[in-house]
């Protein structure tokens, strides 16, 4: 196929996105071979998995996700398993997969990046939950404390997450820090089954958040394995430990904190609790199970992060 027949479908979120962004995805797209874009806009009811699932019907070459993690993580779950490459344009607030891949939280710059010619094959993680239909994340699944989190940021403090970004993330912890552990049974392959009162419960496929810090320091995107953390403070000295395990990298002696890694993850609570997926609320569940879907996805990155 000749480089002026390649052809790329932007599936964007309006409400995240510049006045400008289509204009530059339009001249950069033609400046570099590619024929005029397909654009397909996010709703309310489906944030991108239903348009990118479009745009591979429609056989297009790439994909562009232009929108906040939640867009992404949907553009993502539409193109595993395809021939297509997803290129990001990041326009969140949290950007995790970007983040963790480099790429440049700049339109202009991640622009460039996403009709590039360098790509890196990721591992992706298909989710099940209760009784509900499969969905897919590429980035970290939680349940409890990280995921009251994400709901209070999005619902009670969702003006102060539009206005000061976040801010509204530290504000949204201190408000959950108090909630109660939960009763939770965590099997990873065919090893033993945990049972826990944990805080919260991390299934990743990358390990940095916000701020450069690193939940999960070992979990890389395209190893084949799920990377598991359980968190099970009791007492202020545990919390001071978690914490210190988070700035040095290092697990702390007495930090009540399980890390395990494997190719299928179940989680077992109890009682529901809440749940998201890539920062995003997504409601509660009682039962989740995480596998890897190891080099699903073709992403557009930056040279370094291909090497």
């Amino acid at each position: 196929m000749s480089g002026a027949e390649r052809r790329v479908a932007v599936v964007l979120n309006p409400a995240k996105i510049s006045e400008e962004l289509t204009g530059l995805v339009k001249e950069r797209a033609e400046q570099l071979g590619w024929a005029e874009p397909l654009w397909l806009e996010t709703s309310e009811d489906d944030p991108g998995r239903g348009m990118a699932e479009q745009a591979v019907e429609e056989g297009v070459d790439r994909v562009l996700a232009a929108g906040g993690d939640g867009t992404v993580r949907a553009v993502a779950s539409g193109l595993a398993g395809s021939d297509v490459s997803l290129g990001i344009i990041p326009a969140g607030t949290a950007n995790l997969l970007a983040r963790n891949l480099g790429i440049p939280l700049t339109e202009p710059d991640a622009v460039d990046v996403a009709l590039g010619s360098t790509m890196r094959s990721l591992d992706v993680v298909k989710i099940t939950t209760d009784d509900n239909e499969p969905d897919r994340f590429a980035v970290m699944a939680g349940i409890g404390l990280d995921a009251a989190i994400m709901n209070s940021s999005d619902s009670s403090l969702k003006g102060l997450k539009d206005k000061a970004g976040s801010v509204a993330y530290v504000v949204a912890t201190a408000r959950e820090l108090g909630r109660k552990p939960r009763v939770m049974r965590i099997t990873v392959d065919d090893g033993p089954t945990l049972r826990r009162r944990a805080m919260l419960c991390l299934v990743g496929n990358v390990g940095a958040i916000q701020g450069q810090v690193e939940l999960i320091p070992d979990a890389k995107p395209d190893d084949g394995l799920l990377d598991v953390v359980v968190a099970s403070p009791t007492r202020f000295r545990h919390w001071l430990g978690i914490l210190l395990r988070l700035v040095t990298r290092k697990g702390q002696p007495g930090d009540r904190v399980d890390q395990l890694v494997g190719k299928r993850v179940e989680v077992v609570l109890e009682e529901p609790d809440e749940y998201e997926l890539d920062g995003d609320s997504m409601g509660s569940c009682q039962r989740m199970v995480a596998e890897i879907e190891p080099g699903a996805l073709k992403v557009c990155v930056v040279r370094e992060a291909a090497d």
